[in-house]
């Protein structure tokens, strides 16, 4: 047991020094710093906490932080929205080959069109 608690101290230091804006023990820490690491960390997780998605001027990275979309479904909106023109409502997404009814209610409230 002691040996598997070593392992995950020492895993959790390697992290910490990995990654160079990690948190620091025994710093003071204000929620805004946390918020804005989290807000950065943690985009498009928690409905009506974030600005919706404007699908029209997304890029890649920014759609597949969308719900069930992945690399594939972000080309393919990107590939639609050149070919076709921009969207003029969020319904209109479904037209994208990939995307249906049941991925449209997975993000419908985290995107939006302008």
């Amino acid at each position: 047991m002691l040996v598997i608690v070593f392992f995950f101290i020492l895993g959790l230091a390697f992290a910490s020094v990995k990654e160079n804006n990690s948190l620091q023990m025994g710093t003071a820490v204000s929620p805004e710093m946390l918020e804005t690491r989290w807000s950065q960390e943690y985009k498009l997780c928690l409905p009506g906490m974030v600005d919706k998605l404007n699908i029209n001027t997304a890029d890649q990275k920014d759609l597949e932080a969308l719900p069930g979309v992945g690399e594939k479904i972000a080309q393919e909106i990107i590939f639609y929205r050149e070919k076709h023109g921009l969207f003029q409502t969020t319904d209109e997404i479904v037209k994208v080959s990939g995307i249906g009814i049941k991925k449209l209610n997975q993000m419908k409230e985290f995107i939006r069109v302008e």
